[in-house]
This record gives C-alpha cells, structure tokens and sequence, in this order.
C-alpha cells in the first residue's frame, strides 16, 4: 500500500504544470541523513545540553529544499538510527512506545526511503520490526534473506514516479550484522555480499524503466572489515559494488562515520552525511528530455552542515514530550561517588573507571579476567551525585555480557593486536593509528602486564603474568568480555573460537546501573588495582 510520502510525490508528479508544455529539464534532488543514533533532538543528554546536531535542524534544511523544488525533493536515510544515545535506549528498552519517537520524527519530516543499519538489529529482531514498521516509508534492503525460504523480509527497492521522473531506490546493510548481533540473526536472517546482491537489483530497476537509479546502503566504499575473514561478507564493499552496477546513478552511504560530499567512482556519484544528523547530504540530479525518457545530463553533490541551522520549531515541540521524559530518566541520581573517575586518559593508563566495568563484569561472571574498552574518553564519574546519565558517558553501547575460555597463548595474541591502536612511541609519547577504532584497545584486568610501544607489532607485550606467574601458551583462563569483541568484532579471531562458558543476555550498561544502585557509594578504591602500563607513560597520581 502506497504510503502518504509516496501519494503525495505521485500527485504533485500528476498535477498540470501551468504555462504550457512539460519542460525540457528539470533537476530532482535527494536528500539523505545517516548513522543518527537517536540525535533526534538537539541535545546532549549525558552533558545535559544543545548541541549542534539533531534531526530537528535537519528538517529546517529539508523544509527549505522543498520550497526551493516542490514535488522534486527525494529524502533518505542510510541507518543506524533506534540506538546510540539515551533517547533511542530509553524508547528501545525502558519505555517502548507504539511509534518510535525517532520514527515518529522521520514520519512527520516526510522521508521517502531508508536502509536499516547495523545498529538497528543491537535490541532483537523484536524491536527492530516493531520499531521500523511504524515508518510511513518503505524500508529497503536486496541483501537481506530469510535464512530458510531465502526470500527477502524487506523489499529490495521502490519504484517512484518525481516529477514526471522514473525513480528506483534500493537499499543494503553490512553484512556485519552476521558477526556483531549473531545470536538474534544466525539462522534467521542471512546478509549477502552487497557487491553481489545490489547490481542485479540495479539492473532490474532500469529494466522496469527506471530513469534514475539510487542505491542507499548502509557500509563504507571498501576497506579491511572489522571481524575475522570468513565470519560474513565483506563489512564495506559498495566501491565494488559500483563498479559492478555501471547504471548506477547515485550511491547513499553510511556506517563509517565519515563525510563525502561530492566524489564520483566511474559514473556513480557518492555522497554521506556525517553522523548524529551533524550534516545533510544532497545531490541534485539534472535530467534533459531525451525522446520519451528523462536522461540524466549533469549531478552533484553537497553537504549541509547544521550546527548554525535553527531547529524546526514544529518538530521541536512534537517532540517535546519524548524529551522530557528522557531527560528526567538520564538525571536520575543513582549513589555517590567520593572521588571523580574520568576516562580521558583511560587509553593511556590504568584507570579506576575502566576497572569498575571489569569488577562489575568479574562479579558477574566469576571469571578470573576481564576485559572492557574506554569507548568514550570523554566521559566519567563525577565526584558527588551520580546520574544515569554518567554510566551512560562511560558505556554507550548495548552489548551484552559473555564470559569464555581462553589459552595464555591466545590472552598474549589478544593483547598484542590490541595495542594496533597505537602506531608507536614518539617523542611526545604513544602515537595513536587513525585506522584503528578506539573502542577496539581493550584492557584487560586481573593480569599483570606492560606495552612497550617502540617494540614492533607482535613484540609489545614484554611482561604478562597471572597470579604472579608468567604466563605460558599453554595456560588457559576464563574472560569476561562484551559480546561485540566475543563474535571477533574488531578482526579478534583469537576471541571469537573460544568457547563461552558464560552468556544469559545481560545488557552491559544495564549491569553497571544495578551495580551503582547497589552501591549507594562509589569508591575508587575499592575496585581500582594498577595492573597495566605501557612502557615510557608516567602514570597520574
């Protein structure tokens, strides 16, 4: 059934043009967000404050596209949309709603088409249908199969008729889901390799008479995936997905974080708009009269940043409700803490923050390691009230807590590739690798050891012990860890044979919240032991 979106292009396509005959040219233009993660409102909800991002100053930016081309605008989105901040936890697990209040916001702004991300699969196919299928918009994905019958769940691409303009969309999602959500898909859902499954679906659109064809998936051009060789398809393959696809018009793309704004591979114009809704990609498509079709003659492409653009007051105010709400959630205190616990140098030293995650963890389990990442270095735990919203800074993420059994010889592989987040020691200190995640340097507690980053890469490690005893390859050791780094996310693959001798589906985050309430207090030290160090790094008092 057509949606409202989708009425309304048709009849503005319909509708007589006044002044004569139909033009020679004309120029359609897509508009696209991606990787939101729930920046709906222009907020900071673990800062508590504005911030210079949200779909509410997107839609400022569609609004006025719409008035510049009525009937011509095209808005998309690339995924990754119900998680990543307090506001998409809050509707995803505490307080889920009929509509999703960032659905509810992509409904009211008038999207046309979306691919689901990554991030949408992070609560369960449960939530991820019943929160895409309020979209009045067609969510599209041609690599994405039932795991049995090996039909498709989603419909491969749409067929719109803009201005007199034969439009196909399709869409597509990294195969990474197989890895990083494993235990909600695996034999349900099977990710295809998107180099493989979009051209046909490409070539299918223009047999169907397509004048324009758009592509908006959900991963990077190319690129070494983040999970072990053989665990899924390739994470970021569009580039060779395009050069499969010469009919290819225009490539949407997300996942990576990053932002393009104007690059073409062959005849295939790319764009991405950076994250957190912090710009909006547009392309304009100009299309000359050829015959009876529209050729497309010229495109180009451009990104919008938003932090200077005013938010939409229509959408700010339908909004409100879900924002409070959020916010007295995020602001509830929690217990007390007698000292501050900051991450900022967590990637650089031992931290207490970092080892309350593992003790948690450790407590948890009954393992005898633990392993935990600093995902945001700027975040912590402040010295006297603690909110919320201050264990939401220091772990943002919706993993869920596994515990496995590992070799001393795997535990020294797992450390070693760790420190490929740092290239070296340079003069000023640790030099960071740009290519590496910082999410991905992981610290391990309950093992004593040192990085000494002037050695090469296999050599950093030159001191592991266990109970004060070196350990040897033979070794083997129970590990606490999160369920991302457990499926080999982060090209582990040492991690992701292990056997796991510990998994009932806890949320992480959910674990620390409990363990703080338990508390009342919090006390550095009463979970902080200096176990680690990299070699030529002063530790701070």
């Amino acid at each position: 059934m057509p949606t409202l979106a989708l009425l309304a292009a048709a009849m503005l396509a319909q509708a007589p043009r006044a002044g004569g005959p139909p033009p020679d040219t004309l120029t359609v233009v897509v508009a696209a967000t991606t990787d939101v993660h729930g920046r709906v409102m222009s907020w900071d909800y673990e800062q508590n404050r504005e911030t210079p991002h949200g779909l509410v100053r997107a839609a400022t930016v569609v609004d006025s596209l719409r008035r510049a081309h009525p009937g011509r605008v095209l808005l998309v989105d690339a995924g990754d949309l119900i998680q990543g901040n307090a506001f998409a936890t809050y509707f995803a697990r505490v307080q889920p709603r009929a509509v999703h209040p960032v659905l509810a916001a992509m409904n009211r702004m008038g999207y046309t088409a979306a691919a689901p991300g990554n991030h949408e699969f992070n609560f369960g196919l449960g939530t991820m249908q019943r929160a895409l299928g309020a979209a009045a918009f067609p969510y599209l994905a041609a690599n994405i199969v039932d795991a049995r019958t090996r039909v498709s769940p989603f419909a491969p691409y749409v067929l719109l008729d803009v201005a007199g303009v034969r439009v196909g969309i399709a869409g597509a999602v990294t195969p990474g889901v197989l890895v990083w959500d494993g235990p909600y898909v695996r034999g349900t859902l099977d990710f295809l390799d998107i180099a493989q499954a979009v051209p046909p679906v490409v070539r299918e659109m223009r047999t169907r008479g397509a004048d324009v064809t758009v592509l908006v998936v959900h991963a990077g051009l190319d690129g070494e995936s983040s999970y072990p060789p053989g665990a899924a398809p390739p994470e970021d393959n569009v580039a060779a997905a395009i050069r499969a696809a010469p009919d290819l018009d225009l490539a949407v793309i997300g996942h990576t974080h990053r932002e393009i704004a104007d690059t073409t591979i062959g005849r295939t114009l790319v764009v991405q708009p950076r994250n957190w809704a912090q710009s909006v990609a547009v392309a304009e498509l100009r299309l000359v009269r050829d015959g009876g079709r529209w050729r497309l003659a010229a495109k180009r492409g451009r990104a919008i940043p938003l932090a200077r653009v005013a938010p939409d007051p229509g959408l700010v105010q339908a909004l409100t409700g879900a924002h409070d709400s959020v916010v007295a959630w995020v602001r509830r205190p929690l217990a007390r803490a007698t000292a501050a616990m900051s991450a900022v140098r967590a990637r650089l030293e031992d931290t207490p923050v970092l080892d309350f995650i593992n003790r948690v963890q450790l407590e948890r389990t009954g393992a005898q390691l633990s392993a935990t990442a600093a995902f945001n270095p700027r975040g912590g735990i402040p010295a006297g009230e603690v909110t919320t919203a201050d264990v939401t800074s220091i772990y943002p993420y919706e993993n869920t807590l596994k515990a496995i059994r590992i070799s001393g010889a795997d535990l020294r592989a797992y450390l070693e590739r760790s420190s490929r987040f740092y290239r070296g020691m340079g003069a000023a200190g640790p030099v960071e690798n740009d290519s590496v995640p910082g999410y991905n340097f992981d610290i391990v507690s309950g093992a004593d050891y040192e990085l000494d980053l002037s050695q090469p890469l296999g050599r950093r490690l030159v001191r592991l012990q266990v109970g004060g005893r070196a350990v040897a390859d033979t070794d083997s050791f129970t590990l606490a860890l999160n369920s991302y780094r457990q499926q080999g996310g982060g090209g582990f693959a040492m991690l992701a044979r292990a056997p796991v001798v510990y998994d009932r589906g806890e949320g992480i985050r959910d674990l620390l919240i409990e363990d703080v309430e338990r508390r009342r207090v919090l006390r550095p030290e009463d979970f902080f032991v200096r176990n680690w160090s990299i070699r030529g790094v002063r530790a701070t008092p």
